[in-house]
């Protein structure tokens, strides 16, 4: 046996002669093995004979395709927290999300149910007993939940040097919805307004207009006017039959600071 470049030839088994296709030299040809390499989720032969120093380990990166599990199942009557609620950006520090004055942040007349602080609260679809509720409505327009945009500073005492920021708004729009299970007025349809005051006292109506009553039936709109430190939507009752409104949702178009 001599040797023949880096291949060995015998005179008595002499066996077949092959180059390396990366670094050209002469071996064996039973020396030299398929290059493979990650193509997707699974190796590949490339079809290249190399020697065994040519031979790459198959490389991984931005050529195998990382095959990621399925989600978990999900867990049966999850509770996750209502982050609509507690990330609210719109409720300024110290505001009170339980009181029903005016300065406390959420007030109005329907604190049966769930309270008016229900008809604030993110959830949309839900019955009666949950929503912001009346059981006998006023016969005018008395029957309404109202959100201030101004800090709470009950029980605060500020020195005559130190003052507050005021925040007002205007609305670019609303939404309302009414309970699942019952109209906003449960005798049928009813005229709405919605309305800004800065004093809870006097209001001013920016927007308008007649429900379907209809069980779960959504009211919205687009008011005009000008920004107010609180905004509230009313609805029209009738002196004898309930009302309730289980969600209202304002969007801000501006800020001001006074």
């Amino acid at each position: 046996m001599r040797p023949h470049g880096r291949a060995r030839i015998s005179q008595t088994n002499p066996e077949a002669l092959g180059v390396c296709e990366r670094c050209g030299f002469l071996y064996n040809h039973n020396e030299l093995s398929w290059q493979f390499d990650w193509r997707g989720p699974k190796l590949q032969n490339l079809r290249q004979l190399v020697c065994e120093s040519c031979n790459d380990k198959p490389q991984q990166n931005g050529q195998r395709t990382i095959i990621i599990p399925p989600d978990p199942i999900p867990i049966a009557n999850a509770r996750p927290e209502n982050y609509l609620n507690a990330d609210n950006p719109l409720s300024p520090i110290g505001m009170t999300m339980t009181s029903n004055e005016p300065a406390g942040g959420f007030f109005g007349t329907m604190t049966g149910g769930g309270g008016v602080i229900a008809a604030f609260n993110g959830v949309t679809n839900k019955p009666w007993f949950q929503s912001a509720y009346i059981s006998v409505s006023d016969s005018s327009f008395g029957n309404y939940v109202a959100k201030n945009w101004s800090p709470y500073i009950g029980g605060i005492t500020n020195p005559s040097s130190l003052s507050y920021e005021v925040h007002a708004h205007s609305l670019s729009s609303f939404t309302a919805y009414a309970p699942n299970d019952q109209s906003f007025v449960s005798s049928g349809p009813t005229d709405y307004l919605v309305q800004g005051s800065n004093d809870a006292v006097a209001w001013t109506t920016i927007s308008s207009g007649t429900t379907a009553g209809t069980a779960g039936e959504s009211i919205s709109g687009e008011p005009t006017g000008a920004m107010y430190r609180m905004h509230r939507l009313a609805f029209e009752g009738d002196g004898v039959t309930a009302i309730a409104v289980a969600q209202v949702q304002f969007s801000v178009n501006q800020i001001s600071s006074v």
